[in-house]
């Protein structure tokens, strides 16, 4: 009868703990992230170029719709007039990084960035290929 009972107690236990894991998970589908970056040399991002400062959005609730997730800025506020390129993007894990980075990939001559990860994540955002 105890086995019973510690069983039943042990089943609760998982039940619960998985339940509230499944909540959490759910809660960070509406995080937005953003980053500033500068880039002193031309960088390509889906077919445009950027230099100088640039304000990097990504949205998990619109990730999460299948819609476009990234949002990037000249500058660093997130004004509608001064977005430069959005697009849905493919996450990958990685290790966690420190501070905001960005992985680029020399191209004919020219930078390409093909990633990006947020300071203390896992997950980096890949550039899908421009159409």
């Amino acid at each position: 009868m105890k086995s019973l009972l510690l069983f039943v107690t042990l089943l609760c236990a998982v039940a619960l703990s998985s339940s509230a894991f499944v909540g959490s998970k759910a809660a960070n589908t509406g995080k937005r992230q953003r980053a500033t970056t500068m880039f002193s040399t031309p960088v390509k991002l889906q077919g445009v170029t950027l230099k100088g400062e640039y304000l990097f959005v990504h949205d998990d609730a619109a990730m999460a719709r299948g819609e476009a997730c990234t949002f990037v800025y000249k500058g660093n506020a997130p004004i509608k007039e001064k977005l430069v390129v959005s697009f849905h993007c493919v996450p990958v894990q990685r290790f966690k990084v420190d501070s905001f980075t960005v992985r680029t990939q020399l191209v004919n001559g020219i930078d390409e960035l093909r990633e990006y990860q947020f300071a203390g994540d896992t997950e980096t955002h890949m550039v899908p290929e421009a159409k």
